[in-house]
């Protein structure tokens, strides 16, 4: 399956091409919708998806830039680059980095589904890398539910697993190694505890990587402030907000400012206290808001859809068939509506 994650910073245009990618099918989904490249980056790392669909130009942190930052850490993934400028030095620039499409604006759906037909022929490879990326988000997503000494072992044994491919593609060995540690280091920052960051991994000996790591991980668990209760009323607020404005384009940045947080800080706090990705979290409320309106009006599909915030029909239909297990339409029927 093709997990897409798209950012374009003009609502109009993303809602298009969120459509246009689930109007496509074959096993393409599209996993989030991001506004600008800070809010792509974040989420990379909490989705990881398989497929990038960027615009080049957006606030706080633009495509080219998200796409360098995507190759230098290696991270497995297809990126389609969409464009209103036919500028030959952006397009080389895209090459340098990997980029495996560069598509001009108005994007048509011809030539999106090619490029994302493309995507499809390198799923295997991206899939090899992109299984211990999951592996890794699944130890991070459970941090909370599990006792320390419990955390700190598993957090040995993953290490352990990572460094079984260090043979095979070195490269992803040390973007793996330097991922683990980021997000640990994300946690710990969201404490304010001191802690040193090792970064670069290349030539050091998987002792000194075990040890290092494996300190960290020892620092967040045993930390005092890790259940601090001020963190959890944040949330707290952000989740009602969230709550009271769940019609509108609702995005990472914007919730952000409202804690007055950082997007990373943010970010790895409503992870730590719902559990859930804030993508994940919206679209749980707007679906129970959906589900209202479907007992109690006689609203067509494509208008409830608008009403609780989707951007387009087909996206509102798969969210709500992946969390009720039906369709909106199934739902009522099941009601006797």
């Amino acid at each position: 399956m093709l997990k897409v994650l798209v950012a374009e910073d003009e609502p109009w245009i993303r809602a298009a091409i969120v459509e246009m990618v689930e109007s496509i099918g074959h096993d393409i989904k599209v996993v989030g919708d991001v506004t600008n490249g800070v809010e792509a980056w974040h989420m990379i790392q909490q989705l990881w998806p398989t497929v990038l669909i960027t615009d080049i130009m957006m606030p706080e942190l633009d495509g080219l830039e998200l796409v360098r930052n995507i190759s230098e850490e290696k991270i497995p993934m297809a990126v389609i680059i969409i464009s209103g400028y036919e500028n030959f030095q952006y397009a080389q620039k895209a090459i340098t980095f990997g980029v495996n499409k560069y598509l001009l604006k108005p994007v048509t759906l011809e030539d999106l589904r090619d490029a994302l037909f493309e995507a499809m022929e390198k799923l295997t490879e991206i899939e090899k890398m992109n299984h211990y990326l999951i592996k890794i988000q699944t130890y991070f997503d459970t941090i909370n539910e599990i006792e320390p000494a419990s955390g700190i072992k598993n957090m040995y044994k993953l290490v352990q697993d990572i460094t079984t491919i260090k043979y095979v593609n070195y490269g992803a060995y040390l973007s793996l190694l330097r991922i683990v540690e980021s997000k640990i280091s994300s946690l710990l920052d969201s404490i304010e505890a001191e802690h040193t960051v090792m970064s670069q991994f290349s030539g050091v000996p998987d002792q000194v990587i075990r040890k290092h790591i494996g300190q960290l991980t020892e620092s967040w668990f045993l930390h005092p402030e890790r259940n601090k209760k001020e963190f959890k009323q944040v949330i707290n607020s952000a989740c009602d907000f969230i709550h009271s404005h769940y019609q509108d384009d609702l995005t990472l940045t914007q919730i952000a400012e409202y804690t007055n947080l950082s997007i990373s800080h943010f970010g790895s706090l409503f992870k730590r206290y719902t559990g859930e990705s804030l993508i994940s979290y919206i679209n749980q409320v707007r679906v129970e808001k959906a589900k209202e309106l479907l007992r109690n009006s006689n609203d067509k599909i494509y208008i409830i859809a608008e009403e609780v915030g989707f951007s387009s029909q087909p996206y509102f239909i798969r969210v709500f068939r992946n969390i009720t297990g039906m369709s909106p339409s199934e739902y009522r029927k099941s009601l006797g509506i």
